[in-house]
This record gives structure tokens, C-alpha cells and sequence, in this order.
């Protein structure tokens, strides 16, 4: 009986989580502002839909719309963008955000409806989970191509499960993978690796594939950007790796997530004679590790654990039923999964709520900064958010998570930046994460040229002198 009222309490416990999550993405959807990695897809996208040059050097910069220049680094590689270049200007942000909404949690559900029929309640009640963990879904739910790499990742890692061995689909579809989204690495590595130990005879092959396809795309890439690619991801992306954001990031998660990939490693265990098993323990183990590394780099986030949660999700989605059964009598399994979700549940409820009275207010502020600042149309404003300016002026001038950690190696000259930062065409600016003053030549810059004229909600309107 208590067992029983317990897995009650898990499923509502879930169930709750869920509707918090999807009411949050449903509510915020059409109006967050364009958040990192979702703003450069839409502004490569737009350069793409009007034909105008995607590879350009940030030292020169973008003259297309004026002064001053916009400077960036393509920060994808960009299969996505083109995708969503191929969609009215008017839509696309909407396109892409529901598209990814869509593979995020269309996935989930496909994973739990295509488990072994003796595990299907378990891979529900994961798939279900992992959907209503709302630090997730604040990522998988914008126009970022995370969502969509994770649903090609999970069509790999199944289809190689089911059969017990790599095809050239498989291998395929998982080396596509980072050119959606580089840093999803770690489950397409361990499944092809897995593949290759499961079935030996088969692994030459399929790893000459792997590297005929790899090799062959970044060829093809190198010359279509005029061998700029490379230089251009690695630039936007490669921010410092430091002990300090990886304790910032990793323990305060790591209750979200270690149940789930402990109980998926545990039934992937369990079944490990059989070579889909093998190939799934293979992926989700290097999905974690890749994710514990990985959470070392400066802006990481939440979003890098939704490789390692898609390869626990497909793992319990192909083993055979174990002891942990939903809604079974063993009432210290049953405690045990409510203390669990209990934990991200009442997170992701809290957080869903917040967030909706919150980005939806930080939406209307960004609208109002114009008027506030008492500035024309045709005025430039910049920002230390690359989404910001993309709202306020429909592009991108400097993204300052990109450029900053440059300027502060020496790898990007300061000076431009603040050429650029008191043109006479940049008539404002509006800080909000304060990443500028990690550059002391650029905040002195703002406040030798700039006067404060609004402070409100963790925003600050500068107003040129």
C-alpha cells in the first residue's frame, strides 16, 4: 500500500513539473528576448536569406547596415541557420523556437513510445521527467540547435541499439550530430565507439565510414567558407575553462541528474550481454563524462546535460524490465525514485513559474528602451547582450560573450571595440549582464562617453553625452 502511494505521489510529482514547464514554454515562447546561441542562428540566418556575406572577418567587419560595422564570429557551423534562412524573415524566430520545442520533447515522447513493451512505463516516466525539468527545456525550447542535434543523436544511438551494430544510417546521422552542435560529442562518440568493441569484425568499416564522412563534411565546410569555419568556431566558442564555473555549474546539478543516469546505467548493466545494451552504457558514459569536462568552460550551462539525459532516456527505453518497477509494490524503490524527482520537480516548478512573470517583463523592458532613452528609430544601440541589440536595432553589432574573453587575451584589439562603442551613430547602451566590465579599457570607455539615465530590474539605459 505504501509503495503504491508513493509512485502515486512520484507520477504527480512529475505530472506537475511537466504542465509547469510546458505552461512556461508556451507562455514565454513569442516573447522571450533572443537568448545566446538562439540570437547569432537568427541573425546568420538573416544574412543568409538576403545574400549577404556569412564569413566575415571581425577586424574589417559588416558595413550592410551602416556604422557603425557589425563584427562577429559565425559561432555554429551553419546547417541550421540555413534551415531557418529558408523561412520568411517574419517567422523564423517562431519557426525556430517551435521547431526546436518540437524535436526537444517530440523526442522524449517517440523514445518512451517505441520502448520494449516490458519497459515502457519506465521510459515514460523518464522521458516524462526529463521534459518537465524546466532548466532543460529554458534551452531545448528556443531557436539554438540543441534540440535538433539531440533528436538526430537519438535516432542514431536507437536505431544502433535495436540492431546491436552500426549501419551507415547510423553512422551517418551520429557524425552529423556536431555539425548541428559541436559541443554534442560525447553520446556520438561513445555509441560508435561502443559499436566498434560490440561488434569487431564489423569495426573497421564502419570507422572508415565515420572518418570518410567526417573528414569528407569538413572538407567540404573548409572550402565553402573560404576556410574560415574553423577559425570562426572556435573563436565564438572557445571561452576559458576554469575550476571555479565548473563548481558553479556541476554539484548544484548534479541532484537533477545522477538519479536518472544512475538508474539508466544500473538497467543498461544489468542487461550487458546483449550488444545494444553495451552500445547504450558506451554513449551514456561518454555523454557524462564529456558533460562533467565540459561544464569546466566559461558560459556552459544547464543545456549540456540534455546529451547525457536523451542517452539515459534511450538506454531504459531498450532494456529489459529490471526491479524498479512504476507503480510496483517494492516500497523502498518506490521512496527512493519520490525522493528523487521530489528534489528537480520542486526546482523546476519554482523556476517555470518565476521565469514566466520574468522574461516576459525583461521582454517589455527591452521593447521600451527607445522610448526611455528618448532615441529615433534610425539610432544605433548597443549592448552587452547580443540579443538586445539584435531586438533593438535588427542585428548584431558586438556580441560581447564572443568578443570579451578575446579582448582579454590580446586576441581582438580593444581599440575597434571602442571606436565602434562611441561612433556617433551609437547613441546608447544597455547593460545587463555586465560582461563589459570584464574588459577595464571598455567600461571606462562607457562611462567616460555615456551617462547613466535608467536603472530597473538588473538593466542599465547609458545615454551617449
Amino acid at each position: 500500500m505504501l509503495a503504491r502511494v508513493a509512485w502515486i505521489l512520484v507520477l504527480a510529482s512529475v505530472g506537475a513539473a511537466l504542465l509547469a514547464t510546458l505552461w512556461f514554454v508556451v507562455a514565454t515562447l513569442p516573447v522571450r528576448v533572443p537568448y545566446w546561441g538562439e540570437v547569432e542562428v537568427l541573425f546568420e540566418a538573416s544574412r543568409l536569406r538576403h545574400h549577404l556575406p556569412l564569413w566575415v572577418d571581425p577586424l574589417v567587419g559588416a558595413y550592410d547596415y551602416g556604422e557603425p560595422p557589425s563584427r562577429f564570429y559565425v559561432t555554429y557551423p551553419p546547417l541550421w541557420t540555413w534551415v531557418v534562412s529558408l523561412v520568411p524573415a517574419g517567422v523564423a524566430k517562431s519557426f525556430a523556437r517551435v521547431a526546436s520545442t518540437l524535436a526537444w520533447f517530440g523526442t522524449l515522447a517517440w523514445l518512451a513510445w517505441t520502448a520494449r513493451r516490458e519497459a515502457r512505463r519506465e521510459a515514460a516516466l523518464a522521458a516524462a521527467f526529463v521534459a518537465g525539468i524546466w532548466v532543460l527545456a529554458n534551452f531545448a525550447t528556443i531557436g539554438r540547435p540543441d534540440a535538433i542535434a539531440c533528436a538526430i543523436a537519438a535516432l542514431g544511438l536507437t536505431r544502433a541499439m535495436r540492431r546491436g551494430r552500426l549501419d551507415l544510417l547510423c553512422v551517418a546521422l551520429l557524425v552529423l550530430v556536431p555539425w548541428v552542435k559541436p559541443t554534442i560529442i560525447g553520446l556520438p562518440a561513445g555509441a560508435i565507439a561502443g559499436a566498434c568493441l560490440v561488434d569487431r569484425k564489423n569495426a573497421p568499416r564502419m570507422v572508415g565510414a565515420a572518418v570518410l564522412l567526417a573528414a569528407g563534411s569538413a572538407l567540404v565546410a573548409h572550402v565553402a567558407s573560404g576556410g574560415a569555419l574553423f577559425a570562426h568556431v572556435v573563436r565564438s566558442n572557445a571561452q576559458p575553462m576554469t575550476l571555479a564555473v565548473w563548481l558553479e555549474q556541476v554539484p548544484a546539478r548534479l541532484p537533477f541528474f545522477l538519479p536518472l543516469v544512475a538508474w539508466a546505467a544500473w538497467a543498461g548493466w544489468r542487461d550487458r550481454a546483449s550488444a545494444g545494451a553495451r552500445i547504450g552504457l558506451f554513449a551514456l558514459g561518454s555523454a557524462v563524462l564529456w558533460t562533467l569536462f565540459a561544464l569546466a568552460k566559461t558560459g556552459s550551462a544547464s543545456n549540456y546535460w540534455m546529451e547525457p539525459s536523451i542517452a539515459a532516456v534511450a538506454l531504459l527505453a531498450r532494456s529489459p524490465a529490471g526491479p524498479v518497477r512504476v507503480l510496483g509494490g517494492n516500497t523502498v524503490h518506490a521512496l527512493a525514485a519520490l525522493g528523487c524527482v521530489a528534489w528537480a520537480d520542486v526546482a523546476s516548478v519554482r523556476g517555470a513559474i518565476e521565469h514566466v512573470s520574468t522574461m516576459r517583463a525583461d521582454a517589455a523592458f527591452v521593447a521600451s528602451v527607445r522610448d526611455r532613452a528618448g532615441l529615433g528609430p534610425d539610432d544605433v544601440i548597443a549592448a552587452d547582450e547580443a540579443g538586445i541589440e539584435l531586438a533593438l536595432n535588427g542585428r548584431i553589432l558586438t556580441p560581447t560573450y564572443q568578443m570579451v574573453h578575446l579582448v582579454r587575451r590580446g586576441a581582438h584589439p580593444v581599440a575597434v571595440w571602442i571606436a565602434d562603442l562611441t561612433s556617433s551613430r551609437t547613441r546608447a547602451f544597455v547593460e545587463h549582464t555586465g560582461q563589459l566590465r570584464l574588459a577595464p579599457e571598455l567600461e571606462h570607455a562607457l562611462e567616460q562617453h555615456y551617462d547613466l539615465v535608467v536603472e530597473e530590474r538588473g538593466f542599465r539605459i547609458w545615454k551617449r553625452r
